[in-house]
């Protein structure tokens, strides 16, 4: 039964339409110390840090044709239509004490669900040790990542 779930899956995921988009920059307008600076066991304290991420995509490229009315919307010098998003990530202090593993989080409407999922804890805009939980990510050297961008979202809530 779970053989055929997971090769059901794979069969999902090669028919789901893909987008070709390159990072053009990465700015950061946030790093601090996360929990406080708690230290979650082996790993250590982990650092929060937020930014935005700036892409371009050629609108021109077949695996674009998905985005609806891309060929209207004003293009950069060089023919790409540009777009950011916002980026949240918990990181361990020190990277060496990572598990090497990265958890990216898609969000539900603006909402950070993963630290609530996994570590009984949680919040949009994850600060405190509460938001931590158990620690759960922490403990096993997770780095989360949370990305999005959704121009009907109504503004409140830390999304």
């Amino acid at each position: 039964m779970r053989v055929g779930l997971c090769w059901l899956f794979v069969f999902v995921l090669s028919w789901v339409a893909s987008v070709q988009a390159e990072l053009v920059r990465f700015e950061i307008t946030q790093r601090e110390p996360f929990a406080e600076g708690h230290s979650f066991g082996e790993v250590g304290p982990y650092e929060k840090i937020v930014g935005r991420a700036y892409f371009a995509l050629d609108p021109n490229l077949r695996q674009n044709e998905a985005v609806v009315d891309l060929r209207l919307a004003p293009r950069n010098a060089a023919g790409r239509v540009e777009f950011w998003a916002d980026l949240c990530i918990l990181a361990p202090a020190d990277p060496t004490k990572g598990n090497g593993a990265l958890l990216y989080d898609v969000n539900n409407r603006g909402n950070k669900l993963a630290l609530g999922m996994f570590n009984y804890g949680g919040n949009n805009n994850p600060t405190t040790k509460e938001h931590a939980g158990d620690g759960f990510l922490m403990r096993h050297g997770f780095t989360v990542v949370w990305s999005g961008w959704d121009g009907e979202l109504l503004p409140g809530g830390d999304r």
